[in-house]
């Protein structure tokens, strides 16, 4: 035993005690030195693990692979818009346009006998269909304004539903639909009798733009779109 008070004597080992479920096989004893711990000097730590390094991604030069999808990075960039939605919306615009013209010029031109000349129109004739009517020749100017609303607001209505089928919405494509089947054939048979090719033409160019929007290019960008706003909502 050493007589040196700066040095102790070493602990001596301990051993488990056998218990009742440690059958027949011996207790080692525990070591009370850590490891490289010579007895006599004062113990030093346990070596420390390193912390293991996070996913390095290989992102130098153009062969580099970026992260895995969905662990970071730039998003998916969204799918480009055929050029069938491009040339729906210009035929849409382009069909809407004309009536747009009418309406505003229906508005703020006065109607009067001029008018009624330019537009090659017989006044005995409008006269004995206004008394058929029982209506004034200030009424059918009012009619005339009102006409020209109804064609300013439906035009504009019809351009801003083509713009929003553009941009991804599903509904605004169903709707513009339903308007060039509802007020397209009524318009044609009611210029039919004056302006026949001008009616043809109208509703040829808005059904062919309505025809882009419902193509297999376009049907497959809408179908991406709200696949990925669901993906995105979820």
């Amino acid at each position: 035993m050493s007589t040196d008070p700066g040095r102790g004597d070493p602990p001596a080992p301990q051993y488990y005690r056998p218990g009742p479920s440690s059958g027949t096989y011996p207790q080692y004893p525990q070591n009370p030195f850590p490891q490289g711990w010579t007895p006599g000097t004062a113990p030093g730590p346990y070596p420390q693990q390193p912390a293991p390094a996070g996913p390095q991604w290989n992102t130098a030069g153009a062969g580099g692979s970026g992260p895995p999808a969905g662990l970071g990075g730039t998003p998916p960039a969204t799918a480009p818009r055929p050029r069938q939605l491009v040339l729906g919306l210009i035929l849409l615009l382009a069909a809407a346009l004309p009536f747009v013209l009418m309406g505003v010029a229906a508005m703020v031109t006065p109607v009067d006998e001029s008018i009624l000349d330019q537009a090659g129109i017989p006044r005995a004739e409008l006269d004995a269909l206004m008394a058929q009517a029982g209506m004034s020749f200030e009424q059918l100017a009012q009619m005339v304004r009102v006409m020209g609303a109804i064609f300013l607001a439906l035009a504009l209505v019809y351009a801003v539903l083509a713009v929003v089928a553009f941009r991804g919405a599903g509904g605004a494509r169903l709707a513009l639909a339903v308007l060039t089947g509802v007020y397209g054939l009524p318009l044609l048979l009611m210029m039919a009798p004056t302006l026949p090719l001008f009616a043809v033409l109208v509703l040829a160019v808005a059904a062919f733009g309505l025809v882009q929007l419902y193509s297999r290019p376009a049907k497959e960008w809408y179908a991406a779109r709200k696949v990925g706003a669901a993906q995105r909502s979820g």
